[in-house]
């Protein structure tokens, strides 16, 4: 391999919030607990950004950027990866997805209108509807023996209910990778219903080999409902705490409302930094992907094999992309109540938490998002980060097997 991802940086003592102990501790308890939660890879960066953002420190100047060929790059990089052919003139700068999601939001619904997003829920999209005074409308997806799907007859009389569809796609925290033909039923049922819908797909380009993911832009093509499809380089090359990325329009209409929407609020140009790495990655990252991609696969599949192998009661759901990934506790739950609540004094409080958090992030020093952080319903569940290296994740789940192995 040409690249080096199993030695991952440490990034103790540096204002990573994955690593931060008091973000550690609300979500778990152990501030001492190693981070496996917040979606970030411990991974060095591609090189070439390393490179470029070295000499931009280098320079000393850090003025008024003008970037002329983001849109072209970007577009490059779409029809690379996803054989996606896009017009530049489509994509719009955003900065961050969760920024571009709340103006879309604040522009093409109003205050008390409906929204549905199906769940389990990447907790953010929670919280953009309460503060921006809509209405999340819940929309479980369907679960059996590990694997999570669209059941279309129910989703389709869902979005009966609602004004507009927000969509993660890949899935957070599933990793559930949607077929052309849910993709089509989403589409299709929006179109009928006049309702936009926003397809984040942060999580698109770390699709794991043999897999193949569909833009629902490129989805819509022969369809013609009104999307927005959300990208961006933040999890593909480890730069999400720089909040860059692309916004592709299905309909003119709309794109111009966004542009006019942004440049009232200031904010239609990327800083210096974000700007010239977001470029450096989309004309050079191709490589790294490909092996990042391979490593997480092969993480994926080494976790499978030792739950399978070692720890009955639970489960890895069948998680086809990105780094992270739920694992079903369902087997296990009742001994960790019992366990946490018959010895409070060797779980200590996590109000970012849940008993399954709080149970590894204390017997396991393993700290992970408890299920109930994408909603009350998925208690039983807990997402693990699997964006290190693959010792690292071997070591965590020992330690999980050994603190289950105790239970009584």
């Amino acid at each position: 391999m040409k690249y080096d991802f199993d030695n991952p940086v440490d990034r103790r003592g540096t204002n990573s919030v994955k690593w931060n102990r008091k973000a550690i501790a609300n979500i778990c308890g152990n501030p001492d607990a190693e981070p496996f939660w917040v979606a970030d890879m411990d991974f060095k960066s591609d090189g070439n950004i390393t490179r470029v953002a070295g000499r931009i420190a280098g320079e000393g100047v850090f003025g008024y950027p003008v970037f002329d060929d983001l849109e072209k790059t970007a577009a490059s990089w779409l029809e690379k990866k996803h054989s996606w052919d896009v017009d530049p003139e489509d994509i719009v700068f955003v900065n961050g997805l969760l920024h571009g999601i709340a103006l879309a939001i604040n522009l093409f619904t109003k205050e008390g209108d409906t929204i549905l997003v199906p769940s389990p829920t990447y907790r953010p999209f929670r919280q953009l509807c309460i503060d921006n005074k809509r209405i999340m409308l819940d929309y479980p997806l369907s679960y059996k023996d590990g694997s999570y799907g669209l059941d279309g007859k129910r989703f389709a009389k869902e979005a009966e209910k609602a004004r507009m569809i927000l969509f993660c796609s890949p899935h957070n925290p599933s990793g559930l990778v949607f077929s052309q033909e849910e993709l089509g039923l989403v589409l299709k049922t929006a179109k009928s219903l006049g309702i936009p819908v926003l397809s984040d797909e942060i999580h698109a380009d770390l699709v794991h080999p043999g897999t193949l993911h569909i833009p629902m832009g490129k989805a819509n093509r022969d369809i013609g409902a009104d999307v927005i499809t959300f990208m961006a380089p933040s999890k593909t090359f480890n730069v999400a705490g720089e909040h860059s990325g692309i916004a592709i329009f299905s309909d003119k209409g709309m794109e111009d409302a966004f542009k006019a929407f942004q440049k009232g609020l200031y904010v239609t140009e990327p800083g210096y930094l974000i700007g010239s790495l977001t470029e450096t990655v989309y004309s050079t990252g191709p490589d790294y992907n490909l092996e990042l991609c391979a490593y997480l696969k092969g993480n994926a599949d080494a976790i499978r094999a030792h739950i399978e192998k070692n720890m009955p009661g639970i489960r890895m759901v069948d998680a086809k992309a990105s780094f992270v990934t739920f694992l079903d506790c369902s087997g296990i739950y009742e001994k960790v109540v019992a366990e946490v609540d018959g010895h409070p004094e060797r779980y200590p409080a996590a109000p970012g938490g849940g008993y399954l958090s709080r149970f590894f992030g204390s017997a396991a020093s393993v700290c992970m998002n408890d299920g109930t952080w994408f909603g009350d319903q998925y208690k039983e569940f807990v997402r693990f980060n699997y964006g290190t290296s693959r010792k690292k994740v071997l070591e965590a789940l020992d330690r999980m097997e050994k603190a289950v192995g105790r239970l009584r």
